[in-house]
């Protein structure tokens, strides 16, 4: 055994000692989140009482959120919205650093926020409250970063289980959203903490469900159809939620800097006057849906009450209050589900069910058209029932929903906000690659010059030298590439004093330093020259750059000249098999032998399909992991 091999009783005692601090952060976690829960109902009946005016029904929301506006300005930015896209950033990009104050921020402007009617959820902030304190235990102990990362799943799965009163769904939401991996190692320490906190919370709470819900029955197979007409609906309405949700952020991200501490209180006015008529949508909601799953609600109110949910709740939460969007998603599937049960029941000529397991199979439906987590919308509604006979409608519905959802908006929610905050994560296939192999990272360079998008096209074109492409913009901001054709096209006709702004290409594409050295070779093909290295936490921020002499410089030109020959074949075959299969959805043709196989200086040999660099490269866009092409802000 080498002399600097790690002994066995070390490893066994270091595995006791994270299971120990697995089920403390459960503990942890678990009081947090019923904390949270007991503020708000707390602060909920301190702002407005049992029977309120409408003049402090007003009042109150616009009043919390101007406090809570500078609160999130201030000293607490990363609090602001849901929680999950924070949390998930900090597991991925910053091997799990939290700020301590990041959870305390989070509990502060939650319970004022949606204490004072703020039409958002609780299970979201108790998510990143979760992961924050897992973070801060770590940070504490001083753990090495790969332990802390480890520690942020492990904390959020236990947050949610104790805030929504289901362990399984929880360790799945973790795996499906957090971790983005279901077959995670971490998966033993989530559902360890999950079971500590929910024990943590039933023994403060006692075993009441959360929801009184109908014995379900499939009275007839036709109603199946039912239940996939269930599934369209609610696909749609989840892609009118999301939509709204994203072109509703974009618009208050647009307005002035100087108007962010205010925005809050702009979404506290309008919340103020919604729930002077529609009181029922304020804050969490949970007593409606009751009622939608017990026959409470007639289809016109129900009708009534998706709609106005869905716009408070994209007005609570685009102006940058803190809240979820969890509880919402359920609400709205709620009032989906029972108008289609009840619409059902007065039309189908078979015998049909009791509406409110239509409206308990809503709820699933836009879980998981809006947050994409299809198996733990259909755990989570079993959890609530305890019957194995919903499965089926279930999976009718949510498989349904999903669908229509992904088609007409490839990303969920969750990553559309983050792009929207210029944040990439790493897709599926750059997290499975692990750190085997050429990266991004290895063959660019961080020496990269700068023009400044005022100065002339002629000062550009002579500080350019033997440059194909200048940069415009700076190391923290970049604007575009503009080509030295174009620039030296400009002067020739008289254009050399204006800006050089003016010359940015409208497409280009980048790739981040985590990305395999095959998808780096075939979107270099597709640059002017230049392929900027972005970072994943601020894509607008340049890491370094990747040209012809950097990659010679480590392959030869040899090597070089043969890797982006091998990827232009590649790309072509592709189209051409494409085309003839009838479309890009065709398999495409195998391809042949993989650019950059091998490197100057006895470095590892890299043998890849040059082909598969065209698959990796599409399916890794639409996983989210920031590549493709862009626009000429590099979004």
């Amino acid at each position: 055994m080498s002399k600097w091999a790690v002994p066995a009783t070390w490893r066994l005692r270091e595995s006791q000692l994270f299971l120990a601090l697995t089920i403390v952060i459960g503990i942890l976690a678990g009081l947090s989140a019923v904390l949270f829960a007991l503020a708000i109902d707390a602060t909920r009946h301190l702002f407005f009482g049992t029977a309120p005016s409408w003049l402090r029904t007003l009042l109150v929301p616009t009043i919390v959120s101007i406090g809570t506006g500078i609160l999130l300005a201030k000293f607490f930015d990363d609090a602001r919205g849901s929680g999950v896209p924070q949390t998930t950033t900090a597991y991925h990009l910053r091997q799990g650093f939290i700020h301590p104050r990041v959870p305390i921020g989070k509990f502060l402007t939650g319970v004022l926020g949606i204490g004072a009617g703020h039409s958002m959820g609780r299970e979201g902030p108790s998510v990143q409250i979760g992961a924050g304190l897992a973070s801060a235990v770590g940070q504490w102990l001083r753990l090495p970063p790969g332990r802390v990362q480890s520690l942020v799943p492990v904390g959020a799965s236990a947050a949610l289980a104790a805030a929504f009163n289901t362990p399984v769904a929880a360790v799945l939401f973790t795996l499906e959203e957090i971790i983005a991996d279901m077959n995670a190692p971490l998966l033993g320490s989530t559902v360890v903490a999950s079971v500590a906190a929910v024990v943590v919370e039933r023994s403060l709470l006692g075993n009441e469900p959360l929801f009184h819900v109908p014995t379900y029955e499939l009275v007839h197979p036709a109603e199946l159809l039912a239940y996939a007409v269930l599934g369209i609906v609610g696909g749609f309405a989840s892609l009118a939620f999301s939509k709204g949700l994203l072109r509703a952020r974009a618009f208050f991200k647009g307005l002035p800097a100087r108007t962010k501490t205010w925005q809050p209180a702009m979404g506290g006015l309008a919340i103020g006057v919604i729930i002077i008529f529609f009181p029922q949508v304020a804050g969490v909601g949970y007593e409606n849906v009751d009622q939608a799953l017990n026959g409470g609600l007639l289809i016109p109110a129900m009708v009534t009450l998706c709609v106005v949910k869905m716009a408070a709740t994209i007005t609570s939460y685009a102006s940058g209050n803190a809240g979820g969007i969890f509880a919402p998603s359920l609400y709205m599937g709620a009032m989906v589900g029972g108008v289609v049960g009840l619409v059902t029941r007065q039309i189908a000529p078979f015998p049909v069910g009791d509406p409110g397991a239509y409206a308990l199979v809503g709820m699933g439906a836009l879980f998981a058209g809006i947050i994409r987590a299809p198996m733990t919308s259909v755990f989570m509604i079993f959890e609530i029932t305890q019957d194995y006979q919903i499965f089926v409608p279930l999976m009718v519905a949510n498989m349904t929903s999903l669908a229509i959802s992904r088609r007409y908006q490839p990303e969920s929610v969750y990553h559309a906000l983050l792009k929207q905050d210029g944040v990439h994560l790493p897709g599926p296939l750059v997290r499975q690659s692990g750190g085997g192999g050429w990266r991004a990272g290895d063959v660019m360079t961080a020496e990269v010059k700068f023009v400044e998008p005022h100065a002339s096209a002629r000062s550009a074109l002579a500080g350019a030298g033997t440059d194909l492409c200048v940069l415009v913009g700076s190391r923290d901001r970049l604007l575009g590439l503009a080509p030295v054709d174009r620039l030296a096209r400009a002067v020739a006709e008289g254009q050399g004093d204006a800006p050089v702004a003016e010359f940015v290409t409208d497409e280009w594409v980048h790739v981040h330093a985590d990305h395999a050295l095959d998808i780096v070779l075939e979107r270099f093909r597709r640059t002017p020259g230049v392929l900027p290295v972005l970072s994943r936490a601020n894509v607008d921020a340049v890491k370094g750059v990747i040209t012809e002499a950097t990659l010679m410089r480590v392959f030869g030109p040899k090597r070089t000249a043969s890797a982006k020959a091998t990827a232009a074949a590649a790309a072509s075959a592709r189209a051409t098999t494409a085309s003839a299969a009838g479309g890009p959805g065709a398999a495409p043709a195998a391809g042949g032998a993989g650019g950059a196989s091998a490197q100057a200086g006895g470095a590892p040999a890299q043998d890849r399909d040059a082909q598969s660099a065209q698959d990796r490269d599409a399916q890794a866009a639409r996983a989210g992991d920031g590549g493709g092409t862009d626009s000429g802000s590099g979004s």
